[in-house]
């Protein structure tokens, strides 16, 4: 299995038994396959196409690699064949995928699978989360420096910069993504003790705060703009949303217990799975508040992140992507939304298996 190799397609087609939503299991494979984080840019712009991460092997210690495939589950193609990347983000372009390895910034062509190492990195020890600019020319890293300190780098796409904008006592700055929309990057840092929600122009100046005194369990931005939604931690049981300086959120809605969520690029649906008990995943309609179970994932949602769901939209809303471990082994899926699942939680309509539940 090399680079440049196009599998048959993998895919299975089912039903899922509750709501009656149309499922494809994208990857199955008998090793583990991964979707990529749920507050990245890891759809082309057209919503045909994903990339993901897979293990092709079936031992142990088996790289990941990266893949891309279509919606349909055709074009399933490894893209990679090297170890120690990450990071991973689709060029808002959807010629290239950009990500890290050993100190610099790469990419690799979608098409022509030719991989190119843009800008290395000295004093650097390590890199982490990353997050693209939504017009695709700027690169943002999380690092440990060779001081022991953590920083926020930005490195140009076109290999002409590499500047560290943040750095501070290791462990007390941490940075979480950019705006679909180019509003800025959404970050944390320790301030006076407390851990400061902030948000950053792409040269790293602050544009503003959203809160010292609230925490997320897991947040993404809401739509395009510079509003974050996220989940609250127990014992509340609500979705959230605020804006730059607003210090406590407002409700979205509330009930079950949301546990990771994603918006639309629009910012008018969340999804979100949930957990204790796991109540499947939630389709919310952030005007209105009203959400209904778009489907079941059966993951085992334990403490290693392939085990938890982590949805989110394709592009145009019309796909929801998550990952399983129902098979034993994690696997990726697509749920197709039904426009009339839309329509019944904006008119607040249940189902006779809904009332019963609720």
């Amino acid at each position: 299995m090399a680079k440049g190799t196009t599998y048959l397609h993998e895919r299975i087609e089912f039903v899922d038994a509750r709501t009656g939503v149309h499922l494809t299991q994208v990857t199955s494979f008998p090793t583990m396959s991964m979707a990529l984080a749920y507050f990245g840019r890891n759809f082309t712009s057209d919503s045909r196409t994903f990339i993901f991460i897979s293990q092709r092997e079936a031992r142990r210690d088996a790289p990941w690699d990266l893949f891309r495939v279509d919606v349909d589950g055709a074009n399933l193609t490894q893209l990679t064949d090297s170890e120690d990347a990450g990071g991973f983000a689709v060029s808002p372009h959807d010629d290239c995928v950009y990500f890290h390895r050993q100190g610099a910034l790469w990419k690799v062509d979608l098409n022509t699978f030719y991989e190119e190492e843009i800008i290395a990195v000295g004093d650097i020890r390590t890199m982490g989360v990353s997050a693209l600019s939504s017009d695709g020319t700027a690169y943002f890293v999380q690092v440990v420096t060779s001081r022991g300190t953590t920083g926020i780098l930005r490195l140009a796409t076109d290999g002409s910069e590499a500047s560290l904008l943040l750095e501070a006592k290791q462990g007390s700055l941490a940075l979480h993504s950019a705006s679909p929309g180019g509003a800025g990057l959404l970050m944390w840092q320790v301030r006076e003790g407390k851990k400061t929600w902030l948000l950053l122009d792409f040269d790293g100046s602050e544009k503003g705060v959203y809160t010292s005194s609230y925490d997320f369990a897991h947040c993404t931005f809401l739509g395009s703009g510079d509003r974050v939604q996220g989940c609250a931690l127990p014992p509340d049981r609500a979705l959230v949303q605020m804006g730059p300086g607003e210090e406590q959120p407002t409700t979205i809605a509330q009930g079950v217990y949301f546990w990771h969520s994603a918006s639309s690029l629009d910012g008018e649906w969340i999804v979100a799975d949930t957990n204790w008990p796991d109540d499947g995943l939630q389709l919310v309609h952030v005007p209105t508040g009203r959400y209904r179970p778009l489907c079941y994932p059966r993951s085992s949602q334990g403490h290693p992140q392939w085990t938890h769901p982590h949805p989110q939209f394709s592009p145009d809303g019309r796909y929801v992507l998550f990952n399983s471990d129902r098979t034993g082994i994690c696997q990726i899926y697509l749920a197709k939304v039904p426009d009339s699942l839309r329509e019944r939680i904006i008119r607040g309509d249940l189902s006779v298996q809904e009332r019963r539940v609720w």
